[in-house]
């Protein structure tokens, strides 16, 4: 696409797509940055409780509660969020909320058995994942060339897990599954948001999520401990528990979300594919500053396969896309 023009063609609104460009960016930085303030919390919530570091309760509790914030901080700034709700809202929220939640579980379960850039780039093979599940749905299959990308991510991920057989471990079976549901869940988004608001369902996502993820944790003894109002007091008194919760509030959950509601339908989809493919890259690089996790040679070399992997095949869905004459 012509850099100097708007998916429209409209060379006066250059700057316009520049600004929604960087403010797409942002939102990555933010989702990218993420995977290492949730993995400090949680592995600090796990300490405080004399649990192992890959614990269950640790993600569970500092997802719950992250998300539960940010849904009512959604509904205290963003009026639209508060207003218009049906029955038929309620179970659009109640089904989405149920995926993002799973997928979220999933994800930050596996985090705790794993490092921060692996489970981001693990989570981007949604973009492999969604193909194959849209030709389940629509019984389209994919071109042959489509093989050629699950063939880079399958090497890329054998790499990044140290290219040993005992290298994928159940914390990166735990990635694979969550973006399995996450692909499940932006399809659900693409069939589901367009009938109702986004801000109110984006609310109604957050306090579900949060919400299961809080009756989930429940489900333990230290979980159960850890909730009542005292004990968690406790832990938000301890300062890498309070400050990673409240920058993941804030930024890769609250913040980032906004931005790409704003900001995402003023972006050609190719441009915003291959933003948003940023995310696991900000994640290796963030971690590698802040807490000293380099991927070493075979898992930048496997990650950067993963990444080619994803590129590929969204030259082909956007190839696809221009060829196909239908309205979409």
């Amino acid at each position: 696409m012509d850099e100097t023009r708007d998916s429209s063609g409209n060379p006066g609104a250059s700057s316009a797509v520049r600004f929604a460009t960087l403010m797409l960016l942002l939102a990555t930085v933010g989702w990218g940055l993420g995977f290492t303030w949730a993995k400090s919390a949680q592995e600090a919530v796990n300490q405080k409780l004399d649990l192992p570091p890959e614990a269950a309760v640790g993600p569970l509790l500092t997802v719950g509660v992250r998300y539960v914030l940010a849904g009512f901080l959604m509904l205290a700034v963003v009026g639209r969020s508060r207003r218009g709700w049906s029955r038929v809202g309620i179970a659009r929220a109640l089904s989405l909320g149920g995926l993002l939640g799973a997928a979220t579980g999933l994800q930050h379960l596996g985090l705790g058995r794993t490092s921060e850039a692996v489970s981001a780039f693990l989570t981007s093979l949604t973009v492999l994942f969604v193909p194959l599940l849209m030709t389940v749905a629509l019984r389209r299959p994919p071109s042959p060339l489509f093989w050629v990308a699950v063939a880079l991510a399958t090497a890329g991920i054998w790499l990044m897990t140290g290219a040993t057989p005992t290298g994928f471990g159940l914390g990166e079976a735990l990635g694979l599954t969550c973006a399995l549901v996450f692909s499940i869940y932006l399809i659900a988004i693409n069939a589901l948001l367009p009938r109702d608001d986004p801000w109110r369902m984006a609310a109604g996502q957050f306090l579900v999520a949060g919400s299961m993820m809080l009756l989930i944790c429940l489900l333990y003894d230290r979980g159960r401990r850890a909730m009542a109002p005292q004990a968690l007091w406790e832990l938000l008194q301890v300062s890498d528990i309070r400050v990673n919760l409240l920058l993941s509030m804030l930024f890769p959950t609250f913040l980032s979300f906004i931005l790409m509601n704003l900001y995402q339908p003023r972006v050609d989809p190719m441009r915003v594919a291959l933003i948003y493919l940023m995310e696991p890259v900000f994640a290796a690089a963030y971690a590698y500053v802040a807490r000293g996790r380099s991927p070493g040679a075979l898992g930048l070399t496997g990650a950067l396969l993963i990444l080619a992997a994803n590129l590929f095949v969204e030259r082909l869905n956007s190839r696809g896309a221009r060829g196909d004459p239908r309205p979409k």
